[in-house]
């Protein structure tokens, strides 16, 4: 059976404005001297300066602590993945609808710049992880953009797989580099004419 690879965040979980709050609460409970973008964004980004290690939130808490300069601990980084987790999703009946139509067809995995076990929290919290029969984080295989990590993903032959994510440089450039198809979900309006591209995530049905 061939199989898709998705990128999750950005490609399939979109999240509500509320993240914003969420944060700022976290934010006010522990007088932490950032702002929500900051920290979202620096957390965000981990993976371009560390693609090449398997993360820990001991790692990523001295990370975040040495870029923005403030002091978050383990428990509270897991406070906050807490909070983080019960951020409303959008389109989730759409994203549903086409998991279920692809799962029909194609063997689903993901692989993200996070914590496994908090991606498979949220698929199943809105009934999506039925969907996918692995998933990959940060603390499992290296984080994207990873080469390695991509690599021990592939079981078998690159040709069966298909990766679809929303960054050029993070998803579609590494994969395209080892030989893997791609399937870049233009959400932003890049202009670019190297990769096949949707620009809804229901056009999968219609080219897979």
């Amino acid at each position: 059976m061939k199989k898709i690879i998705f990128d999750l965040d950005g490609t399939l979980l979109f999240l509500s404005g509320t993240w914003e709050n969420i944060y700022q609460d976290f934010i006010d409970t522990y007088n932490l001297n950032t702002t929500p973008k900051e920290l979202f964004q620096t957390i965000g980004t981990f993976e371009k300066d560390n693609s090449n290690i398997i993360v820990t939130k001991k790692i990523l808490c001295d990370y975040i602590n040495s870029k923005i300069n403030i002091n978050i601990t383990v428990e509270m980084l897991n406070d906050l993945d807490e909070r983080y987790n019960n951020i409303p999703l959008l389109d989730t009946e759409r994203v549903y609808t086409v998991l279920e139509y692809l799962s029909s067809k194609y063997e689903l995995i993901t692989y993200t710049n996070w914590f496994t076990e908090d991606q498979v929290f949220r698929l199943r919290k809105y009934n999506l992880d039925k969907f996918f029969t692995k998933s990959y984080g940060w603390d499992i295989v290296e984080s994207k953009p990873s080469k390695d990590g991509l690599e021990k993903i592939i079981e078998g032959n690159k040709s069966d797989y298909i990766i679809i994510g929303d960054t050029i440089k993070t998803d579609m450039e590494v994969a395209d580099s080892i030989g893997i198809k791609t399937i870049f979900y233009n959400r932003k309006n890049i202009e670019q004419d190297k990769y096949t591209e949707i620009k809804d995530i229901e056009e999968l049905v219609s080219i897979l």
